[in-house]
């Protein structure tokens, strides 16, 4: 009979895995799930009838999404089991913001009428396809360049997309959010390469996502 698959080289127990409220010690990952909450803000926002709450709320998913990477890049003596731990929980977090909250606020434009329920679940087949392509094949090193949309720059283009509601008339805006959505999820899932933003533009796309919230902010307390 063959020894345990836990058992190491010597014969030995291997060492137990850490508990999973033990990865909340890690900074990266609290950010993480910090981008989570906002996600779940900005359905309830968006279901209460508050979108421009809710595309506050995106924006915030956005920054804790294109942060935590770096931080947990910059963390001291993080374990490769780790790294897969955050990298999976990220994927999650993602699922929330494009692939679930995003749908929900066109939804919500909507009043939930069954002919806005097709774009929402575009959205998450789109999304879910787009982290589960990334999450095995990931960034190409060779260029630097993710295929397809990422799903935080499909968070991002949809809140600048929100800011139509205004300009344009509820039936006009509600055709075209939906239009956005389905574009979005395209992208996602399309042959597009899209280079990794570093530097400048990671700055820049940082700081145009707090001008995008500071103008849905200015139409909430309007």
């Amino acid at each position: 009979m063959s020894g345990s698959p836990v058992a190491n080289a010597r014969g030995g127990a291997a060492a137990p895995p850490p508990t999973i409220l033990s990865h909340l010690a890690d900074t990266a990952n609290l950010l993480t799930l910090t981008g989570l909450a906002t996600s779940i803000l900005a359905i309830a926002l968006a279901v209460r009838g508050t979108p421009a709450g809710a595309a506050i709320a995106l924006v915030g998913a956005f920054i804790f999404d294109v942060v935590d990477g770096p931080v947990a890049k910059r963390t001291p003596r993080r374990t490769a089991e780790q790294g897969a731990f955050g990298a999976n929980l990220d994927s999650l977090a993602d699922m929330a913001s494009a692939g679930a909250a995003l749908g929900v606020v066109i939804m919500s434009y909507g009043h939930f009428r069954a002919a806005y329920v097709p774009v929402a679940v575009l959205l998450a087949a789109a999304t879910a396809m787009r982290l589960s392509y990334f999450n095995v094949h990931g960034l190409d090193a060779a260029s630097g360049k993710y295929t397809g949309l990422p799903t935080d720059l499909a968070v991002i283009s949809f809140v600048a997309l929100m800011l139509l509601d205004g300009p344009l008339g509820p039936a006009a805006f509600r055709v075209a959010l939906s239009a956005g959505g389905v574009a979005l999820a395209v992208l996602m899932v399309s042959p597009l390469r899209i280079p990794k933003l570093t530097g400048r533009w990671y700055v820049a796309v940082i700081i145009l996502a707090l001008a995008l919230a500071t103008a849905h902010a200015v139409r909430l307390i309007a």
